[in-house]
Order: structure tokens, then sequence, then C-alpha cells
């Protein structure tokens, strides 16, 4: 009988024990939402300001004052400083027991769960104001009775912390409105600007009762979209607030005569929203999505206000131009031309400039870091670099501008060309960077080694998928302008990579430290193989494919262009010795760009980088480096005959020793081997020379992924 007993007991505490944790769990969870809520509602914190300091430091005054969960530059509605007809408005259209209810209404609860019963489905809520702003600020949108549930619980509790007036300015504060041009429309306030030009405390009972209505399906019962449908609701929350004694007759009466319509007005404009955006996405990875729904928070921002704002109008305006010139970049949707530009200290990382879109005052995809795409030839300093590294190539190198067959798999052939389908036959290497020719690119790249290339480029901070193809030095592998413009800064820093950064420093409301940035350098390279790279850099805005930036007065700069092959993506990736800045051009579709990135990204890199102060200062050459005089034709010693001379830098040790041919042997030489005709980057391609190319790029796209799906195969033995 005894073991009957216990057996009994053993399984009744098994069958209990999964009740008591679920019951335990649950009501650890609620404690989190309640710790939350006294955080975010309770404490009142939309009320405070989040401030936001510039240029990586807390001194002095702060750029700007921002409100509630989203960053409003508008400040919050106080209940005592607007009419009572205004939130008497909600109350009637959401919840009009709000004032004797508990948190949640039972009458209203019922209704809702008889009309779902009959639909068979979660249509109805009766969510109280209290519900709703617990679901707004604490929960997910999500329709199912376990968070209904939570909701309401958490209506009670909130109910019982707060005054019904301080539930109802909250409401006021963060009821949602609806979108435009990408932004949430939310609280009173941005609504009363945006509908009808006017404070909140100017809104007629007409005007507020009609905002009240559109509460339910804020982007879609608009009315501009279903005028009737807005009107009578405008209509009934009118009648609801003078059968409440809200409006008397003379109020009721001449609100039903007003025009149920928005008049538009404009929202006040937040500044530097591609900026803010995309602080507001490194705060989330950095201390939590959370931190963001708190007001009060104090963020150390490494923006510099005036580099930003030269930043977007450059892109405003050379986007425009763009558009202006070339039609068929004005084409509408995904298919209109976009650019992107980021700017950044190279000694620290900290980015001073973020412009993600063609419309700086718009809300846009963060460019600068969630979209991949192939740099072209500003990819090239990363395989230029390796070969410099392994000292079997100098500047002065002469390399084969000459056809080129590269057998793949399958009997494919690939046949590559330079952006003018002209040859050169031998230049150096620096004519052949400056220049931005790509068969001496692939060559160099395959003779040191297609592995080696892609190690350095991990190196650099390329963290997408990089394989060893042939035409892997012409920028084929996707990236991000984060990552191109972080290694960039390899070069004015002499061999150490800085990873871009937005947020120095973040603390809450009672300055409790959150997060700091560390500053974190990458030994890349030495000094002197840096430095090497840094020359040729130089020379591409001296005489290459961007020596256009001297009509800026940017001669004293240095960078590189990259168009890809197929005339899709335009960048220029350029720097002093105290900033570093990339512009990407193109169409989010990927449609045909036709330009190069010397007519599309160059101006907006010159127009930009004119308006603002940055050093001159020439970086100086390390230890390790060694300077001579060269015949820029044959890369020989330079010698009185020779044309020239060119002073060329080397690594200790590489320099040549042989001098240049002279006399009649020498011209007879020159004429054979060196081609000295001049090369620039064209301004446009014609649609038809763009389609021949794009066939022949799509062809050769497949001979390299047939080859890799041969390989493949191979490896996993199906072949």
């Amino acid at each position: 009988m005894s073991r009957v007993r216990m057996s009994r007991n053993t399984l009744l505490a098994i069958a209990v024990t999964p009740i008591v944790i679920a019951i335990q769990l649950f009501s650890l969870y609620l404690g989190w939402l309640n710790h939350r809520m006294s955080e975010v509602l309770v404490a009142q914190q939309w009320k405070t300001p989040t401030l936001i300091f510039a240029n990586g430091s807390g001194d002095g005054e702060p750029i700007l004052e921002l409100y509630g969960s989203d960053w409003r530059a508008t400040e919050p509605v106080a209940l005592d400083e607007i009419p009572d007809y205004i939130p008497n408005a909600f109350i009637a259209a959401e919840d009009v027991r709000f004032r004797r209810h508990p948190g949640i209404d039972p009458i209203g609860i019922m209704r809702a769960l008889v009309s779902n019963v009959r639909a068979g489905s979660i249509g109805q809520g009766g969510s109280t104001i209290d519900q709703q702003l617990v679901k707004s600020l604490l929960l997910s949108s999500e329709r199912t009775y376990r968070r209904k549930a939570i909701e309401a619980i958490l209506a009670i509790i909130l109910d019982a912390r707060m005054s019904k007036d301080e539930i109802l300015e909250a409401y006021l504060n963060e009821v949602y409105l609806g979108h435009q041009k990408g932004h949430s429309i939310r609280g009173l306030d941005e609504a009363s600007r945006l509908f009808y030009g006017k404070a909140p405390e100017k809104l007629t009972p007409a005007e507020v009762a009609l905002i009240a209505a559109i509460v339910p399906a804020p982007n879609r019962d608009t009315p501009e979209k279903r005028p009737e449908i807005a009107r009578e609701r405008r209509n009934r929350i009118l009648e609801r607030m003078k059968e409440e004694g809200w409006l008397d007759q003379e109020q009721y009466d001449e609100a039903l005569k007003t025009r149920a319509r928005f008049k538009g007005g404009e929202l006040p404009q937040t500044p530097w929203r591609h900026y803010l955006d995309a602080l507001r996405t490194e705060i989330a990875d950095r201390a939590g999505e959370e931190v963001l729904r708190q007001g009060g928070l104090r963020i150390i921002a490494t923006l510099d206000p005036a580099m930003q704002k030269e930043a977007e109008r450059a892109v405003r305006t050379e986007t425009r131009r763009l558009r202006q010139r070339f039609d068929w970049l004005d084409a509408p949707g995904d298919a209109r031309v976009q650019a992107a530009l980021l700017s950044l200290d190279p000694e620290t990382g900290a980015v001073r400039a973020l412009v993600s879109g063609a419309d700086p005052g718009s809300r846009s995809l963060d460019r600068t870091s969630a979209m991949r795409r192939q740099p072209g030839s500003a990819f090239k300093p990363f395989a230029y670099l390796t070969a410099i590294e392994s000292r079997n190539f100098t500047t002065a190198t002469l390399i084969q501008d000459t056809p080129l067959r590269i057998e793949l798999a399958l009997n494919d052939v690939w046949e590559p060309h330079n952006y003018d389908e002209r040859f050169r036959g031998r230049v150096t290497l620096r004519e052949a960077f400056e220049k931005s020719l790509n068969i001496p690119a692939i060559r160099i790249s395959r003779e040191v080694g297609l592995r080696k290339v892609v190690a350095g480029a991990r190196e650099a901070g390329f963290e997408g998928e990089i394989d060893a193809v042939p035409a892997l030095s012409l920028g084929v592998a996707g990236v991000s302008m984060r990552e191109l413009a972080g290694a960039y800064t390899i070069f004015p820093n002499l061999g150490t990579r800085t990873d871009p950064f937005l947020l120095a420093e973040l603390r809450d409301r009672s300055g409790k430290l959150l997060y700091k940035h560390k500053q974190q350098g990458v030994e890349v390279t030495s000094p002197d193989v840096a430095y090497v790279m840094h020359s040729l850099l130089r020379g591409v805005v001296r005489r290459g494919t961007a020596s256009r930036l001297s009509r800026y007065g940017l001669g004293h700069t240095a960078g590189k262009t990259g168009t890809t092959s197929d005339y899709r993506d335009a960048w220029f990736a350029g720097y002093t010795s105290d900033l570093v800045t990339a512009v990407w051009v193109g169409t989010d579709r990927g449609a045909p760009l036709r330009l190069s990135s010397a007519e599309a990204a160059v101006p907006i890199w010159g127009a930009y980088m004119s308006r603002i102060k940055t050093s001159r200062k020439e970086i100086e050459a390390p230890e390790g480096v060694i300077f001579r005089n060269i015949d820029p034709q044959s890369g020989w010693v330079w010698a009185e005959g020779c044309p020239g001379p060119r002073r060329e830098v080397f690594l200790s040790g590489t320099a040549p020793t042989r001098e240049c041919p002279r006399g009649l042997l020498g011209q007879i030489a020159r004429k054979i081997l060196f081609d000295e005709e001049s090369f620039d980057e064209p301004a446009a391609i014609t649609f038809d020379k763009f389609r021949r190319w794009a066939h022949e790029v799509d062809q050769n796209r497949q001979k390299v992924e047939s080859f890799f799906a041969r390989i493949r195969r191979v490896f996993d033995g199906d072949d």
C-alpha cells in the first residue's frame, strides 16, 4: 500500500513539475516585461531627449536632441498644453471607457471575442489604449491569444502604476499613424504637422477626429485612398464626443460641415538621416535593440556635421547632373541611379560622413553596409600590393599588355580585354596601374599566385566570398563600401588597417556607460610596401584615370577608380593623409550604368573633397624605400638621351640597375617595344557596345561557373 501511495505521489510530482516550471518561467517573463515597462513607460523616458554629440567628443553642446524610440525631432505633446477635445477624440475613437476601466475593457473584450468566434479567426482585439501602448512599446504585433493574454496582464499592471493622464499622454506621443517616404509617422505632433501643417494645439475638433479615424489602418483608410470610410469614421467619433459631452452642439455642427481631408504639410526634418539610421543600426549591434527604446541616451557619434552637409550636397547635386545628362539614368524605381559616400578618419576609422542614397533627405537602404557589389578596378591595389610585397615586382617592372587566352575547362577559353579594347605591348607596372589596364593586372595576379591575392584581400578586411579565379584582380568579388573604405586606410596609415565605426560612446540617462569603442588597428603590410602602393595611387590622380581631380584642386590626393567589366557599378576610393572617402554610383537593380567611374563617381568625390578641409601634408617615405630616376618607357635607370627622367620609388634592394637604351639602337628598340599612346576612360559607352560587352561578360561568367561546377563534382566523386 505504501509503495502504491509513493508511486501515485511520484506520478503526481512528474505531472505537476512541468506545470510549475512553466508558471515560474511565465512569471519570470512577466517580471522582465514589467521591468522594461518601468524603464520605458513608467519612468516616462520618452519625455527625456536623446542627446547626440559630434566628432567623437562629449564636450560642448549636443548637435541634436531627439525624442521617442524612433528619434523624432519634434518635442513630446504635453497633455496640459492642448485642448481637452484633442485627447478625447482618441478616447472616443479607440477606448470610450478609458477613464473607467482598470486597463482592460471587459465589455470590449466580450464583443471582440464573439466576433472572432463567429469569424473563426482573430480579427478584432478589443484593445484599450493601455493595451495598444503596451503592444507598441513592449510586444510584437502577432495575432495570437497568448500575446493578447500577456498584453492584458501588462495593461492592468500599467494602469495600476501610472495615472490615466500619464498613460494617455504617452499614447498620444507613440500612436502609429502611417508611413511617408520610408518614415514612420509616430505621435500626434508629427501627424498634425504632416497632415495639416500646424502644431497639435491648433487642431480643430474635425481635424483631430479625422487623424484619430485613421488609427485602425493608417496606411489604408486615409482620406486620399478611402475618403468615404475616413469621413464616416470621423463623423462617428464626433458623434460619440458629443454624446459624452466632450463637444457642444455648436462645435459638433461646425465639425460636420468641414470636409474630411488632410490639407498637407511637412514633417519636421531630422538632419543627417542616413547617418542617424546607420548609427541606430550600430547601437543595436553593439548594445542591443532594447537600448533604442530608451529615452535620455547620451550618444557620442563620429559625425562631422560640416562634412556630412557637403557629402549630402555633393551626392544630391551630382546624381541630378547625371540624370540630366544621361536620360537612361532617370528611370523609375530601382533602375534609377543611386549613389553612396563614406568618409572616415584613417587613423581611427571614425566615420565623418555617410550618405547612402541619391536623396539624402529621405530614408534609404544603407548602401554603405547592406549592399555588396563588384568593386571593379578599385580592387586592383590589393592585387598589386601582394605583387610588390613579393619583391618580384617593382613599379618599373615591364608587363606584357598583349592578347591573353586563359583555358578554363571543357575546352572553354577566356579572352579578357582592356576597357578601350587596345593593347600596348610592354608597359611598366606603374603605367598599367595608373591606366587601369586589365591584362597586366591579370598577368601579375597569376604570376604572384591567386591564392596569395585572396589571402591578402582577407587581411585587408574583405569578408565576403572571394574565389581564386583568373579575373580576381578585376574586382569580380562582391564587397561592401565599408570594407572597401576600411581597406584603403592601409595606404595613408602605411600598412595598418582601421575598420569604420560610427558610435564612439553610449550612456544611459543615469550616465551609466553602455558601450565604448576600442580602437584596434590591424597591421596588414609593412610601411615600405604600403608607401610604394601609395605612390602608385598618387600616380592615378596625377596622370591616370582620376586625373580630372586636378580640376577640383585635388592633385595632392591619391586613389583608384573602379568600373566593373559590365559597366554596372562605378567607384572611386581615395584619400589624403587624414581622410579616406569612397564613392559608389549604380542602380539597385544592377541596370547598366554605361558610365566609367571617371564620369560617374569621380565628380561626386571631387565635389565633396574640394569643399571640406583636409590636410595637404605629404605622407613621408618610411625606412626601407629608395628613389631612383628611371626611363618611364623601359623601366630602366635613366641616362642622358632617354625619355624622362621620372622619379620612382622602390623597396630597398629591388631598384633596376640596367641603364635605358640610347642612341639609334635605343630609338629602334623603343619603336618596337614601347607604345606611347595616351589613354583615358570613355565618358559613356553606347548601348550597342554595352550589349556586346555584357554578352561577352555573361559568356565568360558561365564558363567560369561551369569550370568550378566541374571541379566540385570531381571532389564530390560525381565525375
